[in-house]
Formats: structure tokens, C-alpha cells, sequence
């Protein structure tokens, strides 16, 4: 056993228990059998694979038609060949169509490998040989589908045409644009220009037929001065002979209404001149100041009419010196007459005078300063003011503008006494023009200091208001007109001014305000009025117990019987229908303040008399002790105000103004003084502080200003005072 052996001939022995066996290995068959291949495993990033829903196969891998899987994963695929003659004899082969040309002949490696594979779809193909080497006609194949990554997607490629599209088109339609704009800006110079010329003509024609109309005026102003002559000349002869004081004052109206309408006829004729360089001096020798003074006055009705504050100031009582009048006239009438046009009601006119060095000249600059609370000059036109024709377009405020002559007119005039001006203004705050003219004063010792009280209608050191500076106004009842027609509001103004005082609104809605604000002892409204009717406001007045006690008259157009009854009803004491004898509105109202101080008088008597049943301190008294009081704690201040007291007190100015008026008889400016006055009595008698010093305690500004109140109060001046004190203190001894 085990013995063997190879003949010559290439035949085989072998030795066995029952005899020996032998064979020729070239006469054996040949196996022509040839093996099937089976798909045996799937590894995915060296990770068996099992079919799953999820899994990139649904079967067996041997029984699987597809694979997929996604971009960049790396898989292997196991096969093996259904042969057991042998099997470590078989050989393989594959390929995967789509990426390989021809067969990968592996021998006997039964695992394919593959990576990186790009998107798409692919076949696996295997194959075998058997032991003999005879290679077998049947593949065995499977799908592999590689799936691409989002940015390699159908709608991926789609987006990036339309994105690459999108951008040329932007590209395109911003390179037409840039050319549009280029072109339009090319358009807008042209037009530019265009509109240069032709406001450049629009110019030239304007100033042409500007020249025309003042031809045209010129003359027709030659025609004016005669009748205007005629109606001043019977003025002044009237103003010379004694009149009684209503008539002087409609006759003076008269005078001033046409000096200014004298003034801008005189105005075109200097514009003529102007143009034709034929202005001359006029000189002759007055007191400036006090010519000044009268010719601003001619404002004062327009100061009234339009609400606006006017208030003349001067350093000086008197300057006498040489100057053209009627240039000056025209300076001050033009100056004053663009202040109040550009002034809004409520608002505030100054026009101050005074005396400074010159810094260049031997002569002293005398200054003429007129400002106003206005609505001001845009920055970009405030150069241009002085303008022959010019007017600010931006100014939308005031209709009527004027012909842009008037301040060309005032600056030659300056000029011409040689001077100069200038303007300083800030929009919506306010203008000054400051005039500054060279003069050769004449009794220069004349020229006294004077305080600015005296002549000023606001005292700024106290803070009093010109209200308040008035005493005529606050002995008489106050009024409120409540009329719509600004002229037949004035006609009443102008019939009851002299018995009343009038505060005056422009409808019902102002009405109430200004009935809240003004605390009238009666109102005379109209019944047709926008905001708010004559009927509504007396409903209004009525219902509320702040004003339920004023009387109310209605004044209508219409004359029903049934308006009349509406009217009465909604709480009105009167009823007047337009039109009426101003007389029988002027009895009417008599009557029905005669009634309310009656009333007042009656049960200001039964007041008394509880008060003496019931010692108490009364509300008035607690008033007057708290006024008192702060006025003490401030006594040294000399910037305590109304303001400030009626603060302190809880109450409104107006409300302290009537109720102070009301107790003592003086309204709180004249209180504060006549307190402080006090203080300043017993410092006199008591301390040994001399007078500057006890003017600075109690609060006086300057000395001259405590002496001058002090002389007022007690008719001699602290000096006297306190000698007159130490002589009856040495008669004593």
C-alpha cells in the first residue's frame, strides 16, 4: 500500500490491497460541464449589506435585479461558481459595463471592487471556468444604479440655467439702464440750460414790463398825491381845533391811514428815482428820537387790529440832529410795515434806539433796531433781501408779499445818510434789522440816560406784560367780540373800544379759548361761524361753572322768531338782530353788567356778614399771605416774574391778574412793587444800608429804577426819606 510508479510511456501505478491500479492522465475526458456563477455577497463601505426597505437591495443578493446606491460610496460584490469538480480550479472574470471596455480576468479571486464611481447606471457581469479551464457562456448580471448628488440633480442643472440666464439678463438690463441714465442725465443738462435761457428771458421780459409798471404807477401816483393832500390838509385842521377825545381819536386814525398811504405812493415815486439816479439829501435839523416816535406810531391801529405786540425803546430822550425826514419816515414806515406783514397774531414788534461808538469813524453810530417774532428769513435768501424785486418763493404763509421794492428802497436811503443795515434772522424765530447811521448830535448835553421803562411797553426788569401796563384797560369791562367778518368785528371794536375793553375772536372755537383765557364780563357773539356757532358756544359757556356766570348777547342776520327762541334757549341773556343801533348794544350790555355787580354786591354783603359770625380765615385772605410769603422768600431776585408767582400760587397768569385786581385793586406787577416797597420802608427806618443797598435787596435792578418807583409811591426819594426819618428821630431826642 502507498507504492506507486511512473512508466516511460506516462502511465501511472498504484499498488492497492486487492492488486494495483494504473491510468494514462492524457487519455482521461475532458470536463466540459461549465459552472453557473451565484452572487454571493454585497459589501457597502466594507459593510455587509441586507435587503431592507432602506437598503440598496430588496432581495437576496443572489436573487437581487438591482443595487442602489448613493453618490460616493464604495462597494464590493462576492460571487462563487457552482462546481465541485475541483472548485479550487475555477477561474473568474468580470466587468462593469458602463465604466469597463473589456473582462477583468481575476483567476480566483471571487470579490470585485469598486470606488469613486460617477453618477449613473451600471451592469455587473461575472463569469467562471470549470477545473478544465472550459469558460461558461452564462453571465450572471445585476443593475447598479448610482444615484448623483443634489448639486448633479435634473433640477439642479435646471436651476443653474435659469440662475446663469438670470445674471445676463441682469447684466444686460443693468448695461441699458447705465446707458438710460447717461442719456438722461445728458437730457437734464440740455434742459437744464434750456430752463436757464429761458428764466433768463422770463427775466428780462419781467424786468421790462416791471419798468413798464412803474411807468405806469408813477404816473398814476402823480394823480394820487393830490387827493390824499386833500384828505391830510382837513385832518391836521381838525387835530388843531379841541375835539372831544372819541372824535380825535377816529380823526387821528384818519391822519395815520393816510401818511401811510401817502408813504407807498411817495414809495414808487423814489423807486423812479432810484432807477434814474436823481435821490439827493434833504437835510434839516430835529429831534430824531421824537420823530421816530411819531412816525412808528402810525402802526398802532395795524398793531391792534392784527394782535400783534408793538414796542418802542430808547436809550436816549433826545437827539437832535440833521437828517432827511421824509427819508427817514420812508426807512422807519418800510421797516416797521415788513415786520407786521411777516409777523403772525399774537406776535411781537420792538423798535429800539440807542447810542454806541463808532469803531472806524469820529462820529457816534445812532442805531434804529426794529425786530420781530416772525416767521424769519431762509438762510439762502438772506443775502438777497436788499434785492430790487426779490421775494422768497419758500414763504407760504403770507398771500400777499408786496412788490419786493420796499427794503431795496430803505437800504439807498441808509446809504445815503451814510449808513448801513444789516439783517440777522432765523427762520420761524424771528428778523432784526439793525440801521446804523453817523450823526452830528447838536446840545449834546441834552441827550439824558433814561430808564427803559418809561417808554418801553414790556418793563423787563419785572417781567410785566403790556396788559399789565395798561391801568386804563383793567378799570374797564372786559368784552369778547366773537365774529367771523374781520371787518364788522373791527366796527364793533371801534364802537365800544372807548367804553370797554375788547379782546376779540374769530370764531366759536377761539371764542372758548378765549373766554377760558381772557375772563371777559361779557361776550357779543355771532351765530353763523365756522368751528363752532354763536349757539354752541353760549350752550358751551353755560354748561360750564367756570363761565356760567358770564352774559352772553347773539347777534344774527336772521330775524325768525324761532332762531330768536333757539337762541335764547341755549342760555343767552340777549338777542340782537343785524342790523342794529350800536347804541342799543352798548345799553344792552350796560344793563347787563349793572345787573351782575348788583348781584355781586348783594352777595358779597351776605358774605360779609357770615364772616362775621364765623371768624375764619378766608380763601382770599390765605392767598394774599401766600403771595406774600414767596415774594419775601425771593425778595432780593430781581428775575421774579408773574409767571413764576401765578406757579407758585396754582393758578393761571390771567386767573391771578382779575382775582388780584379783584381783592386789592392792583394788578400783580403793581402788588409785587408795592410789597417789595414795603420791605424796602422798613430796611430804610430799621438798618443802616444805604440806598444802592437796599435797592439790590429788594430786587430793584438798578437804584435809579427804586428811586424813580420809590418817588412814584410815596412822593419823595429814599434819600429824602431816610433824612426826613432822622430828623424826626433827633426832634424826638
Amino acid at each position: 500500500m502507498g507504492s506507486g510508479i511512473s512508466t516511460s510511456d506516462g502511465e501511472f501505478y498504484f499498488g492497492g490491497q486487492d492488486g494495483f491500479n494504473y491510468f494514462n492522465p492524457l487519455e482521461l475526458p475532458t470536463n466540459t460541464v461549465v459552472p453557473n456563477v451565484l452572487l454571493t455577497e454585497l459589501k457597502v463601505s466594507n459593510t455587509v449589506v441586507l435587503p431592507g426597505e432602506k437598503s440598496p437591495i430588496q432581495e437576496q443578493i443572489g436573487f437581487a435585479k438591482e443595487i442602489k446606491l448613493s453618490y460616493g460610496q464604495n462597494f464590493s460584490i462576492s460571487y462563487v461558481a457552482l462546481n465541485y469538480t475541483a472548485p479550487q480550479q475555477n477561474h473568474y472574470s468580470y466587468r462593469l459595463v458602463g465604466l469597463d471596455d473589456d473582462w477583468n480576468e481575476v483567476g480566483k479571486e471571487k470579490t470585485a471592487y469598486y470606488t469613486n464611481l460617477d453618477p449613473g447606471d451600471y451592469i455587473f457581469q461575472v463569469r467562471a471556468s470549470n477545473n478544465d479551464g472550459v469558460w461558461s457562456n452564462k453571465i450572471t448580471s445585476i443593475s447598479v444604479h448610482i444615484q448623483p448628488p443634489l448639486w448633479r440633480t435634473t433640477y439642479a442643472y435646471i436651476f443653474y440655467v435659469v440662475l446663469t440666464g438670470t445674471i445676463l439678463f441682469a447684466i444686460r438690463r443693468r448695461g441699458i439702464q447705465r446707458i438710460k441714465q447717461q442719456l438722461a442725465i445728458e437730457q437734464a443738462q440740455i434742459n437744464a440750460e434750456q430752463r436757464i435761457l429761458q428764466q433768463r428771458r422770463d427775466a428780462e421780459r419781467a424786468h421790462a414790463l416791471d419798468i413798464q409798471k412803474i411807468k405806469f404807477l408813477t404816473n398814476l401816483s402823480h394823480e394820487f398825491r393830490t387827493p390824499i393832500s386833500l384828505i391830510l390838509a382837513p385832518a391836521d385842521k381838525l387835530l388843531a381845533v379841541k375835539q372831544e377825545s372819541s372824535v380825535a381819536g377816529q380823526v387821528k386814525m384818519i391822519r395815520r391811514n393816510a401818511r401811510r398811504l401817502l408813504n407807498l405812493v411817495n414809495q414808487l415815486l423814489d423807486f423812479r428815482k432810484m432807477e434814474e439816479q436823481e435821490l439827493k439829501l434833504n437835510l434839516n435839523e430835529a429831534d430824531l428820537i421824537t420823530f421816530i416816535r411819531e412816525a412808528a406810531e402810525a402802526f398802532q391801529d395795524l398793531s391792534e387790529r392784527k394782535k400783534i405786540s408793538l414796542h418802542i425803546n430808547s436809550d436816549i430822550k433826545s437827539l437832535k440832529t440833521h437828517f432827511d425826514q421824509d427819508k427817514m419816515e420812508r426807512i422807519i414806515f418800510n421797516l416797521l410795515s415788513n415786520a407786521f406783514k411777516f409777523t403772525k397774531e399774537g406776535g411781537e414788534v420792538s423798535l429800539n434806539m440807542f447810542i454806541r461808538a463808532a469803531v472806524h469813524e469820529t462820529k457816534p453810530l445812532f442805531c434804529i433796531e426794529v425786530s420781530d417774532t416772525g416767521i424769519g428769513i431762509a438762510h439762502q435768501s438772506k443775502d438777497r433781501v436788499f434785492d430790487r424785486f426779490f421775494m422768497d418763493n419758500n414763504v407760504t404763509e403770507i398771500l400777499n408779499q408786496g412788490s419786493g421794492i420796499g427794503l431795496s428802497i430803505v437800504k439807498e436811503f441808509v446809504e445815503l445818510h451814510g449808513g448801513q443795515i444789516t439783517v440777522e434772522s432765523e427762520p420761524g424765530k424771528g428778523t432784526t434789522f439793525l440801521v446804523s447811521l453817523p450823526v452830528d448830535m447838536i446840545n449834546e448835553d441834552n441827550n439824558q440816560q433814561i430808564d427803559d421803562a418809561e417808554y418801553s411797553l414790556t418793563n423787563e426788569e419785572t417781567g410785566e406784560t403790556a396788559v399789565e401796563m395798561v391801568p386804563a384797560e383793567s378799570k374797564m369791562a372786559t368784552i369778547l367780540l366773537v365774529e367771523d367778518n374781520e371787518e364788522f368785528r373791527f366796527h364793533l371794536k371801534d364802537s365800544l373800544q372807548p367804553f370797554y375793553h375788547i379782546i376779540e375772536a374769530a370764531n366759536g372755537k377761539e371764542g372758548w379759548q378765549k373766554t377760558l383765557s381772557g375772563h371777559p364780563k361779557l361776550v357779543v357773539t355771532d351765530i353763523s361761524m365756522p368751528e363752532m356757532n354763536g349757539i354752541e358756544l353760549s350752550q358751551k359757556i353755560k354748561a360750564d361753572k367756570r363761565t356760567s356766570h358770564i352774559p352772553v348777547i347773539l347777534l344774527t342776520a336772521i330775524s325768525g322768531e324761532e332762531d330768536q327762541i333757539k337762541g335764547l334757549k341755549s342760555g343767552a341773556n340777549d338777542y340782537l338782530t343785524k342790523p342794529f343801533n350800536f347804541d342799543i348794544l352798548h345799553a344792552k350790555i350796560d344793563n347787563l353788567l349793572s345787573f351782575n355787580r348788583s348781584v355781586k354786591n348783594a352777595y358779597s354783603k351776605q358774605v360779609q356778614v357770615q364772616a362775621k359770625e364765623i371768624e375764619i380765615e378766608s380763601g382770599e385772605v390765605k392767598l394774599l399771605n401766600k403771595i406774600v410769603q414767596y415774594i419775601d422768600e425771593k425778595l432780593n431776585n430781581p428775575e421774579l416774574s408773574v409767571e413764576e408767582l401765578s406757579r407758585h400760587v396754582g393758578m393761571s397768569r390771567g386767573s391771578l391778574y382779575h382775582k388780584l385786581l379783584e381783592i386789592t385793586g392792583l394788578t400783580p406787577i403793581e402788588y409785587i412793587r408795592s410789597v417789595k416797597l414795603e420791605r424796602a420802608v422798613e430796611l430804610l427806618e430799621k438798618s443802616d444800608y444805604n440806598v444802592a443797598q437796599i435797592a439790590y435787596m429788594t430786587g430793584f435792578g438798578t437804584p435809579s429804577y427804586f428811586s424813580k418807583l420809590f418817588k412814584n409811591q410815596f412822593n419823595m426819594l429814599p434819600s429824602e426819606y431816610i433824612n426826613a426819618k432822622r430828623k424826626d428821630k433827633r426832634e424826638k431826642i
